[in-house]
């Protein structure tokens, strides 16, 4: 019984996380890509979906994300059965490394090096920030539970958040995430 009101708390917790930040700024934070480049986000003057974790444990869920992603932003033309085009839009993942995890940084990023496929490195970005209570605004959760899930934050070309959701991959999200981008980018949305 209390392993279910556990359960049911963290669930409205993740579905308010998604009115929660809406409408509001995305925080700005600054990292390193895998192609050793300073990233600062938001990206202005583009579309943009950042994927944020900030446990190892967040890996697992984010495995699940990793095809639907990469064919709504990456997809290499002649990849598809049916030649589908990416959406115009930026893409980042976000290794978020606070507090004592900072000592780390250098041993997660040479594992991520490591690991990761070529066309996924431009989009990860390892950022050493200093506390949690930095990025507010995109209430993280502090909670155990809440730390091992990953983050997802869609923003408009002005690095406002239009939505916002957490945590396994459903294709209830991706289509959730597909009508906003959609609304984004209008009929125009393809890169030529």
């Amino acid at each position: 019984m209390l392993k279910r009101t556990i359960l049911l708390a963290l669930c409205l917790s993740i579905a308010a996380l998604a009115y929660a930040q809406e409408g509001k700024q995305y925080p700005k934070m600054s990292g390193e890509s895998l192609m050793n480049k300073t990233v600062n986000l938001p990206q202005t003057g583009k579309v943009s979906l950042v994927a944020l974790a900030y446990s190892q444990k967040s890996e697992e869920y984010l495995k699940n994300w990793r095809k639907p992603l990469f064919d709504l932003f990456i997809q290499a033309p002649g990849t598809d059965l049916f030649d589908f085009e990416a959406y115009d839009a930026n893409i980042k993942f976000v290794v978020l490394l606070t507090g004592a995890k900072k000592i780390g940084t250098k041993k997660v990023f040479t594992a991520l090096e490591e690991n990761v496929q070529p066309q996924w490195k431009e989009h990860i970005v390892v950022v050493k920030g200093k506390t949690l209570n930095d990025y507010e605004v995109l209430d993280l959760g502090k909670s155990k539970g809440a730390r091992e899930i990953p983050y997802f934050f869609l923003m408009d070309k002005n690095g406002k958040i239009v939505y916002a959701t957490s945590g396994a991959y459903t294709s209830q999200k991706q289509e959730d995430l597909e009508k906003h981008l959609h609304e984004l980018l209008g009929d125009n949305q393809f890169k030529d």
